[in-house]
C-alpha cells in the first residue's frame, strides 16, 4: 500500500512541505476552497476558535475530493487534515487527543510543549498500546481503542487502521503525524533533551507569537530575541534529524526559511497565497 499521509511521503522524499493554518471547523465553503489551493495539509484551529467536534467532522467530509482519490488509484487525500487542539502540553489531557484522533485526522498539533515529561505523555496519548516486546514498544501507548469513524475516513478496516495509526517515524510505517509547538522560553531551553529522550515526535513547529509574549515583545515577531529562539529550535531539530516547521507570510520569508533549513512552511490561507506559491517554486515543486 502506498503512503496515506502525503506530508510523511514528501518528507521521506526530502521535499519541502506547505500547510495552511487557522481553518475554522464548520466553514464548509472555506474548507472546500482551501482544499483546492494545493496545500499539502491544512490545520483546523481549535485552540483559539473553539472546540467543536461536530463541525470538525463536517469539515473533514468536505475536505475530501473523492473524484481525485478515485482517479489517482490511491487512498491518499490531496490535502491532509491536521488539528491544533485546545489543551497545552502541560495539561496532560489524554481524552482530547484520543477523541481528536478518533475523528480520522492525520496530524495532531499540541500547543506549548515545554518539557521531556510533557512530550512523553503526549506521545503516549497518541499511540495505541504496542505488543509486548515490539521494537517500538516505548513510549508505551495508552490511546483507547474504538476503531469506528477514523478507519472509515481513512478507507481502511479496523485492523488496518490500528496497524497504520501509529506515529511516524517512531513506527516507519506509521501514518500519524505529531507536531507539537515549541513556543516558550522553557520549551526552547529543553528542546534538545526532549528530542534526545522522547521518540515519536514527527516534527517541531517553532512558534513565534507566544514566544514573543514571554520575551516581553507582544506581537513583535521580528524581535531579535524571537529570531534567536527560532534558530535554537531549528538547531536542535537539525541535530536530531527532526523536521522543523515555521510560519512564513511573504515570499522573501519563505525563501529565507527554506535556505535556513526549515522543512515545513505554514501560512494563513487566502484564495491567492503568494508565499505558498513562491515556496513551491523555490523548493522545486
Amino acid at each position: 500500500m502506498s503512503r496515506l499521509n502525503k506530508v510523511i511521503e514528501l518528507l521521506e522524499q526530502g521535499k519541502a512541505v506547505f500547510g495552511g493554518a487557522v481553518v475554522t471547523p464548520g466553514e464548509v465553503e472555506n474548507t472546500m476552497a482551501f482544499a483546492d489551493l494545493g496545500y499539502d495539509f491544512i490545520i483546523f484551529e481549535m485552540e483559539h476558535l473553539g472546540f467543536d467536534f461536530p463541525n470538525l467532522r463536517l469539515s473533514l467530509q468536505f475536505l475530501l475530493n473523492r473524484r481525485r482519490i478515485a482517479n489517482s488509484g490511491s487512498l491518499q487525500p490531496d490535502v491532509m487534515p491536521f488539528v491544533r487542539v485546545p489543551p497545552n502540553a502541560r495539561e496532560l489531557n489524554q481524552w482530547v487527543i484520543k477523541q481528536t484522533l478518533d475523528t480520522g485526522v492525520y496530524g495532531l498539533i499540541l500547543p506549548h510543549l515545554d518539557t521531556v515529561e510533557q512530550a512523553r505523555a503526549a506521545v503516549i496519548a497518541c499511540r495505541y498500546p504496542q505488543a509486548t516486546g515490539a521494537a517500538d514498544y516505548e513510549p508505551a501507548g495508552q490511546r483507547g481503542w474504538a476503531p469506528l469513524v477514523a478507519p472509515r475516513y481513512w478507507g481502511l478496516n479496523g485492523r488496518e487502521y490500528t496497524e497504520l495509526a501509529d506515529l511516524w517515524p517512531l513506527d516507519p510505517s506509521g501514518e500519524m503525524f505529531f507536531m507539537p509547538l515549541v513556543e516558550g522560553v522553557e520549551g526552547v531551553r529543553n528542546l534538545p533533551d526532549i528530542l534526545k529522550e522522547v521518540k515519536g515526535i514527527s516534527a517541531i513547529w517553532a512558534g513565534s507569537g507566544d514566544l514573543a509574549m514571554e520575551l516581553g515583545a507582544p506581537a513583535n515577531m521580528s524581535d531579535p530575541r524571537v529570531e534567536e529562539g527560532y534558530q535554537q529550535i531549528l538547531k536542535a531539530c537539525k541535530q536530531y534529524n527532526v523536521p522543523c516547521a515555521c510560519i512564513a507570510f511573504r515570499p522573501e520569508d519563505v525563501e529565507k526559511r527554506l535556505e535556513q533549513g526549515f522543512r515545513i512552511i505554514i501560512s494563513i490561507p487566502t484564495l491567492v497565497d503568494r508565499a505558498f506559491e513562491a515556496g513551491k517554486k523555490l523548493s522545486g515543486r
